[in-house]
């Protein structure tokens, strides 16, 4: 099988940029941020750190390794064949909403007065901005996949847009209420876990898909975020 080296490089880069992120990311430096917190450069190192990255990394790994480890490919197809064997008319429209739950839910905590890490127009720049990364990576990932033959067995796209819009979305309601509350946070990945197992059971994606989906909406916010500190540290210093 074909190995193909541009998809394969392009998950590499975006993981050797966030450790070179946080290699470099050492300057402490106070700002004055929403709800009379304080942030500093040293804390967006957070976001990449080991432990932080290694889990969306290697999903996002694993499914563009497809075209090189014939297990993986072998993977998809068992699991997409016993979905349409067992639950061959099973179809719902729920992963359509459910994957825009976790980001609104920020602007709920919005409405409600719910203290978070930012403010209101602070979530917009941060939702748009993770959006257009993931966007804009998630589309370079399909225009190389649609030309490798072992992404396009049954027909579906490579990464599952809906389960990284998803992961995305849960990514930031963790980083908004993981100081606040902790057990809290992790529930958006809850509801972003459900979009991609229904990804699944409606025959719209295959395993490898749904896991890479959810590795590059991580990374993605994680990288908006330090982008967004590290503007605002900058604009302090002038």
């Amino acid at each position: 099988m074909k190995f193909n080296l541009p998809l394969c490089l392009l998950p590499c880069l975006f993981l050797f940029f966030t450790f070179k992120l946080f290699a470099q990311d050492t300057t402490q430096i106070n700002l004055p941020a929403s709800n009379s917190s304080i942030i500093s450069e040293k804390h967006s190192s957070r976001y990449f750190t080991p432990a932080g990255i290694v889990i969306p990394g290697t999903f996002l790994l694993y499914g563009c390794l497809k075209p090189a480890i014939t297990g993986i490919q072998r993977i998809d197809d068992d699991i997409l064949a016993s979905v349409k064997r067992n639950y061959p008319d099973f179809h719902t429209k729920a992963d359509d909403y459910l994957m825009w739950a976790p980001s609104a839910s920020i602007y709920l905590m919005d409405a409600l007065h719910v203290k978070t890490t930012h403010s209101f127009t602070e979530h917009l720049i941060l939702d748009a901005g993770s959006m257009a990364i993931a966007g804009g990576v998630g589309f370079v990932m399909r225009k190389i996949s649609k030309n490798i033959e072992v992404y396009n067995t049954h027909n579906t796209k490579f990464p599952s847009g809906h389960t990284t819009n998803a992961f995305r979305g849960a990514e930031i309601f963790h980083q908004e209420l993981k100081g606040i509350n902790p057990v809290l946070s992790y529930s958006g990945y809850l509801v972003a876990t459900t979009v991609g197992v229904l990804r699944i059971y409606n025959k719209e994606h295959v395993l490898s898909e749904v896991l890479a989906g959810a590795g590059l909406g991580i990374l993605s916010t994680k990288l908006t975020y330090w982008i967004f500190d590290s503007v605002k540290a900058k604009k302090k210093k002038k």
